[in-house]
């Protein structure tokens, strides 16, 4: 979560996130309220330890019933059952009839977590020196912001909240943090026993703030023990003899077509967790009205504190009709929140209108009134306060109010450049202000609309500045009626191969109608089973006797198009960026978009990734002949290097596209081959890959300057700045054109345009899915009917090199390392791929430059007629 804190006073942090009630002050002495904490006047030299402090805090705030209606609970002796990483925060608030007595954590419940540290500077989190930036970078400081960015997501994983607001007590000195999926908003340390007043107004307030104040997500409610609501639940998560095997071609019985699948049943079973609270969440209609839907533990959880922190259910609708329609998948989710930024509903919706397949099916979905990040307002307004200071300073204006908020300079300046290309050069006009949920108990029922993001739309500018590095997100909801397997329940080869042309024709179809995914990967490409007529019973005779035959189908399905853009040409409108940050996931990402991090996703790069997820799934999945899976996964998949400051691709990635071969080490270049009609697939396709590289290669210096050699070791600062939404790109017909004057190979020339569009891939995979494994093939082109392995990269492996960041949108938290690269600037590293997730392992990388081969091809053939 580095650059991801912004600083605000106390008072100024108090009055824009808990305003007083009205015509309510606390009454308490501060004479004696600061006798009594008197008895922690020497906490701060550190000769106090943690627990000592803890206790007596505690008995001093709950005698005192400093914070009214809630009760301080300790906790920092035992862990919570449900949570795998057995956390053991200090203490936290609870309603005060709900306080627990059994020393362990209780996440869910928890109000207003509080830790305690001893108080020495090694423990702060947080510097005040305006002349520091706001995030220290000795060890032992980041490991307590990595210990309590750790306990800010475990309570947001447990409960459905808006923010959350923490207390960290630190000798005789105090912060209040507010955090959000944007980052976290901090205030400075203040001496609670020279000033208990401030404190006490802090637990005060946070004592008479309302449920959505505090950040109590009104749109869930808990599910009790006992109720209707429980007890369906209940019901539902039990097996029944009669549900449906996720078999292809299984025959289904006559009059159980519409029963349920099993997996289904099971999935919403394993979220039925003992201990884990279920909740009723309320999901927008388009008439505007609610409809709900009840929920366990979530089946998928992306990790990390800051960003769109999506969270998947296997959920019962309250409204359905059909027994196989009555659970359903559930994305709860913080979208980005800009201008022209489509919610993922709205898109698939249009694209069901155009009858594009293999897409799933919107139940409901909308943004949850009143739901929307505001970390990024407040760093806005530190940066309009400064740029007032200056301007004050130079003698432009009149001094400003004295009790301006105290504003660093790396808070207002923090470039792009020293993050990872997660985030392009260009980013949004700042949002409007806070919507802050700043409302009385009473009116608890009301909904708060937030105002609309102030984007681009109306803008006389192209290319938005804004200097926030803050990204903006409203929390959303979307519902689906298809519950899917994940790809790697795949049968064999030749259904793996089956699935991803599935999703290559809906990736087709959105094209034509000018959308791109723009985030093809292993998890957005599931399996969906379903039932359908017999096709061997087409032009027999139906009788009430004999009826159709029904089976069952396992086709793909490609989700996930939240991060998907209009990228179609309208005469009158200019194309323009939408958000500040790349967006992809780094495993599947093509060679050219991961090296070139303004570079506007296109065909061809959705392409590569395609071909990307079948290669992983083959060689995790698939016997072949690789001896170490891990380390390929990990050099072809995870690796990366550092490039003048940014993250490049690992060398493996390069040197497949670069020769058109699939070697599965550097060093020794052995290949890699399945002994199937995969390796003629794959070849194939990378022949073609390799072909369009090359021509992109010897094009670009052409282009007018805009372009450069696509290898690890040319990017540099002196790149002109471009959104990675441009579209630059030049017609492949012209392109062409120009090889031809630059004497390339003409078969390299007509291998290229086979990835412009999807034709070319579409018919070479449903020419060898015909061929299928009962039919008769060449030795060479066959489909083993036993090919599938159990995995080959189990979670028991240990990391052999540094990893990529997962998915470019998002920077991960503080326990991240920091490697130097060659130019010996100091460079953020996030968490490590999560497929599947393990520990990370850092260390130094060397750069190696990689250039692309001119007509290089591998031995694969040429494409079927």
């Amino acid at each position: 979560m580095t650059n991801r804190s912004v600083p605000l006073p106390l008072d100024a942090f108090l009055d824009r996130f808990l305003p007083l009630p009205p015509n309510q002050r606390p009454k308490r002495s501060t004479a004696t309220l600061r006798n009594k904490l008197s008895a922690l006047d020497d906490a701060g030299i550190g000769g106090w330890k943690e627990d000592a402090i803890a206790d007596t805090f505690t008995t001093i705030v709950n005698d005192h019933k400093l914070a009214p209606g809630l009760r301080l609970a300790l906790s920092q002796d035992r862990f919570d059952a449900n949570d795998p990483s057995h956390q053991k925060i200090d203490g936290a608030f609870f309603p005060h009839a709900l306080a627990p007595t059994d020393g362990e954590p209780h996440w869910a419940e928890q109000i207003v977590p509080v830790e305690f540290k001893r108080g020495e500077t090694k423990y702060d989190p947080f510097e005040d020196n305006v002349k520091k930036a706001l995030d220290p970078d000795a060890q032992s400081r980041k490991n307590v912001r990595s210990q309590i960015i750790g306990y800010a997501e475990t309570i947001f994983e447990q409960r459905p909240r808006t923010h959350l607001f923490m207390l960290f007590v630190i000798g005789r000195n105090f912060r209040v943090m507010r955090w959000d999926r944007s980052g976290v908003v901090v205030t400075p340390l203040t001496d609670y026993v020279l000033e208990p007043e401030r404190l006490h107004q802090v637990l005060w307030r946070l004592g008479r703030a309302s449920k959505a104040q505090l950040g109590l997500d009104p749109t869930a409610t808990l599910v009790k023990p006992g109720s209707a609501h429980y007890k369906l639940m209940d019901k539902l998560g039990k097996k029944v003899a009669t549900d449906l095997v996720a078999q292809r071609d299984i025959a289904v019985a006559k009059g159980s077509e519409n029963n349920m699948f099993a997996y289904v049943r099971e999935m919403f079973s394993e979220s039925l967790v003992k201990g884990w609270p279920r909740w009723k969440l309320s999901v927008p209609q388009s008439d505007g009205t609610m409809r709900y839907f009840l929920v366990g533990k979530p089946t998928v959880t992306a990790q990390g504190l800051v960003g769109r922190a999506t969270q998947g259910y296997v959920a019962v609708d309250l409204l359905a009709k059909e027994r196989q329609k009555q659970l359903v998948w559930l994305k709860d989710a913080w979208r980005t929140f800009y201008e022209l930024v489509e919610a993922e509903g709205d898109v698939l919706e249009q694209l069901k209108r155009e009858g594009v397949p293999f897409i799933p099916t919107v139940v409901c979905h909308g943004d949850l009134p009143g739901q929307a990040t505001v970390t990024p307002d407040v760093w806005d307004d530190n940066r309009k306060a400064a740029e007032k200071l200056q301007e004050c300073a130079a003698g432009k204006k009149q001094e400003p109010a004295a009790r301006t908020p105290r504003v660093r300079p790396d808070q207002i300046h923090r470039a792009s450049a020293t993050a990872p290309p997660s985030s392009s050069a260009e980013a949004v006009i700042p949002a409007g202000p806070s919507s802050g949920l700043k409302r009385p108990r009473e009116e608890d029922d009301q909904e708060e609309i937030p105002p609309p993001p102030r984007g681009v739309e109306g803008s006389d500018v192209d290319s938005v500045e804004d200097k926030c590095p803050l990204r903006r997100h409203i929390h959303y909801r979307i519902v689906v009626e298809e519950v899917a397997l994940k790809l790697e329940q795949f049968e064999d080869g030749h259904h793996l191969v089956s699935v991803i042309y599935d999703c290559v024709k809906a990736h087709q179809r959105a094209a034509k109608l000018g959308i791109l995914h723009r985030d093809i990967s292993g998890g957005n490409i599931l399996i969906y089973p379903k039932v359908v007529d017999d096709p061997e019973s087409k032009g027999k005779v139906v009788t009430a006797s004999e009826p159709k035959g029904k089976v069952v189908t396992m086709r793909g399905l490609l989700t996930d198009w939240e991060l998907s853009k209009d990228v179609k040409v309208v005469p009158g409108r200019r194309r323009r960026a939408r958000q500040p940050e790349r967006t992809g996931t780094w495993q599947y990402m093509s060679v050219a978009l991961i090296n070139e991090p303004t570079k506007a996703v296109e065909i061809p790069d959705e392409l590569e990734a395609f071909f990307n997820v079948l290669l992983y799934y083959a060689v995790r999945y698939v016997r072949s002949d690789c001896k170490d899976v891990p380390h390929y996964i990990e050099f072809y998949f995870e690796a990366f290097q550092i490039v003048q400051g940014r993250y490049q691709c690992g060398n493996l990635k390069n040197l497949t596209i670069a020769s058109g071969d699939l070697y599965t080490s550097e060093s020794t270049l052995s290949t890699l081959r399945f002994g199937s009609v995969l390796d003629y697939i794959l070849l194939t396709i990378l022949q073609w890959l390799n072909a369009h590289h090359v021509v992109r290669h010897h094009a670009r210096p052409q282009e007018g300057g805009n372009g450069h050699k696509p290898t690890t070791g040319k990017v540099g600062s002196r790149r002109r700045a471009m959104s990675v939404d441009d579209d630059y790109s030049v017609d492949m017909d012209d392109k062409l054109a120009s090889m031809k004057k630059a004497s390339l190979p003409e078969e390299t020339l007509q291998n290229a345009k086979k990835v412009q569009q999807h034709d070319h891939m579409l018919a070479l995979l449903l020419w060898c899915i015909n061929n299928d494994p009962r039919a008769k093939m060449p030795e060479d082109m066959e489909w083993p009917t036993d090919d599938k392995v159990p995995d080959r990269y189990p979670n028991s492996t240990e990391k052999q090199l540094p990893v990529a960041p997962t998915h470019l949108v998002v920077q991960d938290n503080d326990s991240n390392k920091r490697l130097k690269s060659n130019s010996g600037s100091a460079v953020p590293v996030q968490h490590p791929p999560q497929t599947p997730p393990r520990k990370s392992y850092h260390s130094s990388i060397s750069v190696v430059d990689s250039g692309f081969a001119s007509g290089s091809k591998p031995a694969g053939g040429s494409c079927p007629p």
